[in-house]
């Protein structure tokens, strides 16, 4: 998680004959480190827009990309391509409040965001400290909040595997799913066969102190999803009922985008949960029942493929390998205006 602090900014385009606003909306941040303000990042924007952009709203945030993140999310069913959504009037202050109320979280969280990410390079004691009611209320909710999203993520699997189906079978493109660029890898195992010397030279080891943050209690942990988080209960069921009914992929497709709306939040609170319980354990091994944050010393090596690229090009070149794009479920509107 990247607790870094900036501005988060609202841009909007004004028509410059009459000065009316139009219903798109930018979501975007700059970095406190990058010297530059919401203003100057709107100028850097305006750069093949025939409208004016004007700073509509921007606002001092700790987190400030994982904000950002979060409210690409929740307006998801808005988004109509990039960081642009379509957000007139009401939805704009909707907008406007959420983001509001997640800073707010964050400054509430801030000691305990700072002190895990500085507890990440300690070194663990070796003790376990035992619980008090605020860790285990803690633990508890941070289980509901997994369940959720595991639940969430088996269903948003269901619709990306349903809207590659229908694409194949329509044997042509779809507006839904969009493929990856092809990418290449490089393959150290036939490197190291083909030029066993030449991997030694190039061989670099490494250390480093690392602590690996894993929960307890999650196989036998049970959350009531209807209860606790209705919204997302309800959807799940609407979504089932269109994949068994085989609904048309466009359908399928607002009900993903409906999902990461009702994911993002999550994936914000499992962060601020997890910060929370980090700075709970402190430099010990475990709190016990609740999770393990031991740190253990990682000795490897790697192939310094950036020197053997510059020194060795040819030979870097035969041991590419290039796979398939990935396939995935476009995350917008695809620069459609949402229906209704």
């Amino acid at each position: 998680m990247k607790i870094t602090p900036g501005e988060l900014y609202f841009v909007g385009e004004e028509d410059l004959i009459n000065g009316t606003l139009t219903p798109l909306v930018k979501i975007g941040h700059v970095r406190e480190k990058e010297d530059r303000t919401s203003e100057e990042r709107a100028r850097e924007h305006q750069t093949g827009n025939p409208r004016h952009l004007r700073v509509l709203h921007a606002q001092p945030s700790p987190a400030v990309r994982e904000i950002e993140k979060v409210l690409h999310a929740e307006f998801a069913p808005r988004r109509i391509g990039g960081e642009w959504f379509h957000l007139p009037g009401a939805d704009l202050e909707m907008a406007i409040e959420r983001a509001t109320v997640h800073i707010e979280e964050a400054k509430e969280s801030w000691p305990a965001l700072q002190a895990s990410e500085d507890l990440k390079a300690k070194t663990s004691n070796g003790q376990s400290l035992t619980p008090d009611a605020a860790i285990l209320g803690l633990h508890r909710r941070l289980l509901d909040v997994r369940e959720q999203r595991e639940a969430a993520d088996s269903v948003r699997k269901q619709i990306r595997a349903a809207l590659i189906k229908a694409m194949e079978e329509a044997d042509q493109g779809s507006p839904y799913i969009r493929v990856k660029a092809p990418s290449k890898t490089f393959d150290k195992a036939g490197f190291e066969t083909a030029h066993p010397k030449l991997a030694k030279r190039y061989t670099v080891e490494t250390s480093s102190v690392i602590r690996r943050f894993d929960p307890s209690g999650l196989k036998g942990h049970v959350s009531d999803i209807q209860r606790d988080n209705p919204a997302l209960f309800e959807h799940l069921a609407a979504v089932h009922k269109s994949l068994e009914a085989g609904d048309p992929t466009s359908v399928l497709h607002s009900q993903y985008l409906e999902l990461l709306a009702l994911r993002g939040p999550l994936d914000w609170e499992h962060n601020l949960l997890t910060a929370g319980l980090k700075t709970a354990c402190q430099q010990y091994d475990e709190i016990a029942d609740v999770c393990r944050w031991p740190s253990r010393v990682q000795i490897g090596s790697r192939t310094d493929t950036n020197s053997l690229k510059r020194e060795e090009a040819e030979i870097y070149k035969q041991f590419l390998e290039e796979r398939d794009g990935a396939r995935e479920v476009v995350n917008d509107l695809g620069y459609r205006f949402p229906s209704g």
